[in-house]
């Protein structure tokens, strides 16, 4: 056998066998990829690399090496290598080499636009409008390479733009064909290997074909190549076919990406799948819908709009063919293009109008594998789908190809109707075609006529404002028509009637005076200049345009060249008023300087000025208008002998002089009223201010009415019916608004006497109630505090009852000794018959409850085992008072005088409560006030009674007597009986003046040596008209201390809570030690003690309780008074047992106050009066009746009685103080002028009241 001459290759050599190709490697972690990729490139070249003598190893592998080796490798036939490369690595599986939003949000280079993770969905990438993710195209793919690892000739999916990235590794060689090649280099595969195209049609998109470089070029292919290395980006472009391989271990990511000049590769690549019967990754048709309703830019529209239209046509073309089949089998009148026909054979196929989003299966061709977007057509017996290009003709079931076509059994579905799609593209392509129309409309705008409307311009530039593109001709356009507005801008100035750059009033603009305002005046002056228009004129025609304000200026231009003509004959010629200054209006109406205008100006002001003074001579002009008047006269240029100029002087002058006496009677400090009248009456005929007018008739004004309302005032309080009479305070006010003008209106005297009248009787009142120092307002507000509290203490519903304990006490001792009587209906308590409040404190014998706060008892001072008598169980016990008790029947003589006064009181409703309330209690006592009836079971009785009445700030002088005498006979306490008490006076001590305060501080007696900052004013009266509102009587000596008082063995007073100031320092009695005789305290307290032991023989001292009485006292007063030194005098002893049966430890001698005798009201003013002596003599209305004496002791404890009081940290006490020396020497003092002592009082209201 001969061989041929020719070369040959058996079929395995030239088709392969099928071992070529990618199979499933090994599982490894990136480290032990690694180590397997360095392992494999050592052991694979180092037998391979020659020896180096030089530095005695073997030469380093180089990237020239790896290539070379590599490219040997895929031309030989017979050697096999065998490598692993980990490609295709889901990024979302095992992480992205790029920071992602979700895992790295705060880094920056998660959102940058060269981020694989961000580049597919990049606002210029049409990816973004892809429904879903994609794997590998807008998800990015891991490749972990290691030497010789290859990727084979291959471009992307849908020929879209692909991105590398290299995190680290080793050199990734590339080699790229562009796009433009793509066709020649398949022709070179083909022609290559021409056995595997034909039984693998499809092989290019197997990625497992390689062909070396130097056999493509040789077919005219272009091929490039390039090294990646770490950090490097590879950006392959659409249609263009790349490869390469890995120089050793490296780590590469890669996605796809599509800009819109991709849009016309997209569609080719879909085609081609289609072609080669390959599944696409996404619909093409389905992106571009999607795009057209999220995007509605121009820019988008520009691709879009081109690619939509393709789609249409494409889509159309598609419909029409398949309908041409459908209707060839069976020629009728077909629903899907003729909807409305009705006559003829009836259409069979199956047709819907479907919008719903599907998924991708249900409308995937099954033979060509293509996404059917538009319009499907489905096979309900196989349910397959199909395409338009292969509805029918794909056998999908058993059916013929004719009932394919025209049976029921297929449905033909559309997503848009022919009319839809077509309006959809148009719509895109519209707006696509915007920037191309405007720029049509503006050269046609130019082109057709010389000079272009400025109205038609504006409108074509804000035209091109509105639409969002990038116009070419927009800013030139925009230029030339800023010029046209700033030309009319500055025409209009000039056509207007009004002014606008001008400013009316100049004297009003330049109140500035400053640089700024100077240049905006020059700026201004330039503005008006007459040639600016017609240098406007002649900008226009250079400008070459058309507008109206053209026009209007040119006609402006000759209004006022007709204007100067008019102007020069007005100045040469006699005119009147009116028509010149029509002329001058009509001149400023043109905005510019004219030099006619001023001329006329000045004639038409000095006209109207004489016109003006003829009209002022009839009329009645301020001093400021005649001023100002006779200053614009002489501004216009007025003659000084001008009739009229000298006429309005001579009237300023006048009413200059008018204004000077105006102003000095004003400010006088006593106005002369009839002066002021007639300068009022004078103001009539000059010309004068309006304020000083308004003063004068103001003071006037206030005058009349002051004095009306005092003469009508004055006059009701002369009525005879008393309710017609005015109230005290609307007098009081009148009085008190007088004070605001300069002088007294004629009545004021008689009006301030009845006002001092009226409150004389307060002061009454006030001494009264013991308030003879306050103010007078303060005596409406006490009379209400005095009735409050009167109501509880009077009012006879509370009815005697048992002892009650309150509800935080424990329950009061059953074997009490007292009568059974009726419970009241409430549990109220104390003198005050309120319920229980704060501290209370239990009375040893009556064991009634009393408030700490009503006693004045510190809770400091209280001990568990202490006991306590009460002021109602023992008369010498005081009840501190902080204000003196009015008798009833001094009240009643006070009300009597209600009809006497000329005003009525605001006091009358009150006091007229106070009385009844009292009266209508005295009536409800009158049958517990026999003393013939009294037996010892109403004890009980005529406490609780005599509490009410102790309670109530109303003395009810009687029937307190009565109640004391009736418990001293039947329960008596102490061996004397009760004084009779003829007053109820206050326990307070009277604070002392800042004068008083300061003198202490100084340690100075004498006012006079106080410094003179601090000395008292003095005051003058002459001006003062205000009422009295504070004392009544006259102010008292200054106090000086008093002394120290002693007791009988010499040594000072040890006790120092004083019983009389009604301040009892524990609510519970102290043990003491059984006292002698010589420490009885001789100071003006009761300073003994009552012993409670069980047995009621015993008493455990030997000595009476002993009284101290003032020096001015007579001894003769007291039958059984011992012979003392001068000014004390002891009391009457008593029984040395108490005739009652007291248990427990001995009082507290502190609790107990003495049994001082009060005085009555009318007292006070009998020491003031008689003599000390004669003063005490008086019988007692009671005597007869008790059998007592009213002997009314004035001693100096009395007088701290009513004047000291001491609070101190809670403690309460008193002490004899310089009251009472001040009130020894004011009773020994007889004034017998009550004309003097009434001015003195209100002196003293004067006083306070300044």
């Amino acid at each position: 056998k001969s061989v041929v001459d020719y070369d040959w290759h058996c079929p395995k050599c030239l088709v392969g066998t099928g071992e070529f190709g990618f199979e499933e490697g090994g599982i490894y972690s990136l480290k032990q990829f690694q180590e397997k990729a360095h392992n494999f490139k050592d052991s694979y070249f180092a037998p391979k690399m020659p020896f180096d003598p030089v530095l005695n190893c073997r030469r380093a592998v180089t990237e020239d090496d790896v290539e070379r080796e590599f490219w040997r490798l895929v031309e030989s036939i017979t050697e096999t290598v065998e490598v692993e490369y980990g490609a295709d690595i889901h990024s979302t599986t095992h992480g992205s080499g790029f920071p992602t939003i979700e895992k790295n949000r705060l880094d920056p280079y998660s959102e940058d636009p060269w981020n694989l993770n961000i580049l597919p969905l990049h606002p210029e990438s049409l990816f973004r409008h892809i429904k879903s993710d994609i794997s590998g195209m807008t998800v990015p793919w891991l490749y972990v390479g290691m030497c010789f690892s290859t990727f084979c000739w291959h471009n992307e999916d849908h020929y879209s733009y692909s991105a590398n990235y290299q995190h680290f590794g080793a050199t990734k060689t590339w080699y790229g064909i562009p796009g433009a090649d793509a066709e020649r280099f398949e022709e070179a595969m083909r022609q290559a290997v021409p056995e595997l195209f034909e039984s693998q049609p499809d092989l290019l998109f197997q990625l497992v074909t390689l062909l070396p470089p130097d056999q493509l070029k040789k077919a005219g292919v272009n091929v490039y190549a390039l090294d990646q290395r770490a950090g490097q980006f590879v950006v392959t472009f659409p249609q263009a076919y790349h490869a390469g391989f890995n120089h050793g271990f490296n780590f590469n990511e890669a996605v796809n990406f599509a800009p819109h000049d991709w849009e016309p590769f997209g569609e080719a690549g879909v085609e081609r799948l289609q072609a080669f019967r390959r599944q696409p990754c996404f619909s093409h048709d389905e992106l571009l819908m999607t795009a057209a309703i999220r995007d509605t830019t121009i820019k988008t529209a520009k691709w879009l709009g081109p690619a939509l239209e393709r789609l249409r046509n494409r889509e159309l073309q598609q419909r029409q063919d398949f309908l041409k089949r459908h209707k060839d089998y069976n020629d009728h009148y077909c629903k899907i293009d003729e909807p409305g026909a009705s006559s003829g054979p009836r259409c069979e196929l199956g047709f819907e109008k479907d919008e719903r989003d599907v998924p991708e299966e249900e409308y995937q061709c099954c033979f060509c594998k293509a996404y059917s977007y538009l319009a499907r057509y489905r096979c309900l017996k196989s349910s397959k789908i199909m395409c338009l290009l292969h509805a029918g003709s794909y056998e999908c079931c058993d059916a013929s190809e004719e009932q394919r076509f025209t049976n029921s059994a297929h449905t033909l579905r559309y997503r848009f109707t022919d009319d839809a799609l077509s309006t959809a593209v148009q719509k895109v392509t519209d707006r696509a075609r915007l920037p191309e129309a405007w720029q049509e409309k503006v050269d046609k705008a130019l082109d057709d006529v010389e000079k272009p409307s400025l109205k038609v311009l504006r409108s074509l530039v804000s035209e091109g404002e509105r639409i969002p593109y990038d116009l070419p001709g927009l800013q030139d356009l925009k230029t030339f028509v800023d010029k046209c507005n700033e030309w009319v801008e500055e025409a209009i100035n000039y056509i207007t009637r009004k002014q606008q750059n001008r400013r009316k009033n100049d004297k009003v603009w330049r109140k500035g005076n400053n640089a700024k305002a100077a240049e905006m005046e020059e700026r201004d002056k330039e503005y008006r200049k007459i040639e600016n228009i017609w240098r406007l004129l002649e900008e226009a025609e250079e400008i070459s345009f058309d507008c109206t304000e053209i026009a209007s200026l040119r006609e402006r231009a000759e209004d006022i060249a007709a204007f100067q003509r008019d102007a020069q004959k007005a100045l040469e010629y006699s005119i009147s008023t009116q028509e010149v200054r029509d002329l001058v209006e009509r001149g400023t109406g043109f905005n510019v300087d004219i030099p006619e205008v001023a001329e006329l100006d000045r004639m038409a002001q000095r006209m109207s000025w004489d016109d003006e003074a003829a009209e002022k001579r009839g009329q009645r002009p301020t001093l400021d208008e005649v001023d100002s008047f006779i200053q614009r006269g002489l501004a216009l240029g007025i003659l000084e002998f001008n009739k009229d100029l000298v006429h309005f002087r001579e009237l300023k002058h006048q009413g200059e002089l008018w204004e000077a006496k105006a102003k000095e009677l004003t400010s006088a400090e006593a106005v002369h009223y009839h002066q002021l009248e007639a300068l009022s009456t004078q103001a009539i005929h000059l010309p004068v201010s309006r304020e000083t007018l308004a003063t004068v008739d103001a003071i006037l004004a206030k005058q009349r009415e002051a004095h009306k309302q005092v003469l009508w005032m004055y006059e009701r309080s002369k009525e005879p019916d008393f309710r017609n009479r005015p109230h005290y305070k609307d007098a009081h006010d009148v009085l008190e608004s007088l004070s605001e003008l300069n002088g007294k209106p004629n009545g004021t005297v008689d009006l301030e006497r009845e006002v001092k009248r009226h409150e004389d009787w307060m002061r009454k009142g006030k001494k009264l109630f013991g308030k003879a120092n306050a103010p007078l307002h303060i005596l409406h507000s006490h009379m209400k505090m005095v009735a409050n509290h009167n109501a509880p203490c009077f009012d006879d519903s509370d009815k005697p009852r048992m002892p009650v304990e309150p509800a935080s006490r424990q329950a009061s001792p059953e074997d009490s000794e007292e009568p059974q009587e009726s419970k009241s209906t409430r549990d109220v308590f104390c003198i005050c018959r309120q319920p229980e409040s704060g501290m209370m404190i239990e009375c040893e014998l009556c064991h009634e409850w009393y408030h700490g706060k009503c006693l004045k008892i510190a809770r400091g001072k209280i001990k568990e085992d202490d006991k306590y008598t009460c002021p109602i169980c023992d008369y010498r016990v005081k009840i501190p008072r902080d204000a003196a008790r009015p008798k009833l029947e001094d009240l009643k003589e006070w009300q009597a005088e209600l009809a006497t006064l000329p005003f009525q009181p605001e006091e009358e409703e009150t006091l007229n409560q106070i009385i009844s309330v009292a009266q209508n209690f005295r009536d409800y006592l009158q049958p517990y006030m026999n003393p013939l009836m009294a037996t010892p079971e109403e004890v009980t009785t005529q406490r609780f009674y005599l509490r009410k009445i102790e309670g109530a700030e109303v003395l009810l002088a009687h029937e307190t007597n009565f109640f004391r005498q009736e418990l001293h006979r039947w329960a008596p306490v102490a061996s004397e009986p009760p004084p009779i008490l003829e007053a109820s006076l206050s326990t307070r001590k009277p604070r002392p003046t800042k004068q008083q305060k300061m003198m202490a501080q100084l340690g100075i007696e004498n006012p006079d040596d106080l410094p003179q900052a601090f000395r008292t004013k003095q005051h003058s009266f002459a001006k003062s008209r205000k009422s009295s509102d504070a004392n009544s009587t006259k102010g008292p000596q200054p106090l000086q201390p008093a002394p120290q008082q002693q007791n009988r063995s010499g040594s000072p007073n040890s006790l120092t809570h004083s019983a009389s100031s009604g301040h009892v320092p524990s609510s519970h009695s102290h043990r003491y030690s059984q006292p002698t005789v010589s420490n009885i305290n001789t100071d003006a307290t009761y300073s003994t003690y009552f012993p409670m032991n069980n047995s009621p023989n015993q008493h455990p001292h030997d000595v009476s309780p002993t009284f101290t009485s003032g020096s001015f006292i007579n001894s003769h007063h007291h039958s059984n008074s011992h012979h003392a030194s001068p000014g004390l005098v002891s009391s009457p002893g008593f029984a040395p047992h108490s005739p009652l049966d007291h248990s427990g430890p001995p009082l507290d001698p502190s609790l107990f106050s003495p049994a001082s005798t009060s005085f009555a009201a009318n007292a006070l003013r009998d020491v003031s009066g008689q003599s000390a002596s004669s003063a005490h003599t008086q019988p007692s209305p009671m005597k007869d009746h008790f059998g007592v004496a009213n002997t009314a002791d004035y001693g100096a404890s009395t007088f701290a009685d009513y004047f000291d009081e001491q609070e101190s940290e809670g403690e309460f006490g008193g002490n004899r103080n310089e009251a009472g020396e001040a009130l020894e020497a004011a009773a020994a003092t007889t004034r017998t002028n009550v004309e003097e002592e009434e001015a003195g009082e209100r002196l003293l209201d004067e006083l306070l009241n300044e």
